[in-house]
């Protein structure tokens, strides 16, 4: 990703993203010290976590998978913390969305990703099927006491609070979320053909 990819991401994607929560949850707030600085922060810890995948794949040069772009963005969000809790030190119940929205950004921002490239490259291939299988974003598996999401959101949290993200593990579990996507919906498709 460059740097005017960066910028349109973070015009059409993630600051869109960051407005709705915060106008959707009263105890965070926008954890901006400078103007620009939050933006430009998550920009350099990127590139530099970019540039350490391309040396931990001894391919310095060459390009790497969408999976692991958007897991480098991820963990270049989560750990520059654009959310911050306004009452750090009350005694309130705070809701779990608020303590885990860098994480829930993060996630966010990383299947925007992951989906961006897919129906990119369905769109050069004209592969219509495939068009319509990300059209609507991805499928989740149940699980049964909270959402998947909810469950990754809190395997990121503990993650970062233990210094244990891997960017490697997570470009699996979104290449996995990709491919239960599409099992699902073709599953759905052949049973609209054949009821």
């Amino acid at each position: 990703m460059d740097i005017n990819t960066y910028e349109r991401l973070w015009e059409n994607i993630i600051k869109p993203k960051i407005d709705n929560m915060l106008s959707n949850d009263d105890d965070i707030v926008f954890n901006e010290r400078q103007p620009g600085l939050l933006k430009e922060s998550v920009w350099l810890t990127y590139e530099d976590y970019k540039n350490k995948v391309h040396t931990y794949m001894h391919n310095p040069d060459g390009r790497i998978d969408r999976h692991k772009i958007a897991s480098v963005m991820l963990y270049s969000i989560i750990i520059n913390k654009p959310f911050e809790l306004k009452y750090l030190h009350a005694k309130q119940v705070l809701k779990s969305s608020s303590l885990l929205a860098n994480e829930i950004l993060g996630f966010y921002v990383a299947l925007a990703i992951v989906r961006s490239f897919i129906l990119q490259d369905a769109s050069e291939k004209s592969d219509k099927n495939r068009q319509e299988i990300f059209n609507d974003g991805f499928a989740f598996p149940e699980c049964q006491h909270d959402s998947y999401p909810a469950h990754v959101y809190k395997m990121l949290y503990y993650a970062k609070l233990n210094e244990r993200y891997d960017i490697f593990a997570f470009s699996h579990v979104l290449f996995f979320i990709e491919a239960y996507t599409e099992l699902v919906r073709k599953k759905e498709f052949i049973g609209k053909v054949f009821p």
